[in-house]
């Protein structure tokens, strides 16, 4: 396991950028904003991220490692995220201020979610799921909580989680508040979704 770093103004960016792509098999993003028609990174208020040198430009990993053959999987829940180029008409259509800051990059799977986090939930337990099901044990209910339990986080660690970022003055992304909800939603939504795929186990056959 090894975490790369980038920042806005690193001239070696590019480089790297392109060294990394080579040994990379898989990209996933999860609320992570990309490149809009005019190649600038919005926030979903329309701030422009790249103008004011707050956003690094990973988003060219997804086209450098698309010509080592990668694939691409992103969450995203308001258009602005990588990946979601994959329904940028829509985007456009439906979401405040989409043709301008619609992402323009497109995902080979996307997961788009009311909120983000709800798209990482699912998409873990379905990880889950088939890692249950293609284990030399009997695929069960049991196993399949085993694995959920080992690839969801508890609500325990998502309140510890808020937490800690509250406590280092984040924002919440849509009120602008510093306070402990998601999305302008009171984090029980979150938690309550949490449970509710935590416990798909039991649909398991």
């Amino acid at each position: 396991l090894a975490l790369e770093i980038f920042t806005p103004e690193d001239d070696n960016n590019d480089r790297r950028l392109r060294e990394l792509a080579k040994s990379c098999n898989l990209i996933l993003s999860c609320e992570r904003a990309g490149p809009a028609e005019d190649g600038n990174c919005y926030t979903m208020r329309s701030i422009n991220m790249t103008e004011k040198g707050l956003i690094a430009p990973i988003h060219k990993l997804i086209e450098y490692s698309s010509n080592e053959g990668c694939k691409f999987i992103a969450i995203g829940d308001g258009g602005n995220e990588l990946g979601m180029g994959k329904v940028l008409d829509q985007i456009k259509k439906y979401i405040p201020g989409g043709s301008n800051i619609g992402c323009s990059i497109s995902a080979d799977c996307l997961i788009a979610s009311s909120v983000s986090n709800w798209g990482g939930y699912a998409l873990a337990a379905g990880a889950a799921i088939m890692r249950a099901a293609n284990s030399e044990e009997e695929f069960t209910q049991k196993s399949v909580k085993e694995w959920i339990t080992k690839c969801l986080p508890t609500e325990e660690q998502e309140i510890s989680l808020l937490k800690r970022c509250v406590d280092k003055g984040c924002r919440d992304g849509v009120s602008g508040k510093v306070e402990a909800t998601v999305d302008g939603m009171p984090l029980e939504r979150s938690l309550q979704c949490l449970r509710d795929i935590r416990n798909i186990y039991k649909e398991a056959r």
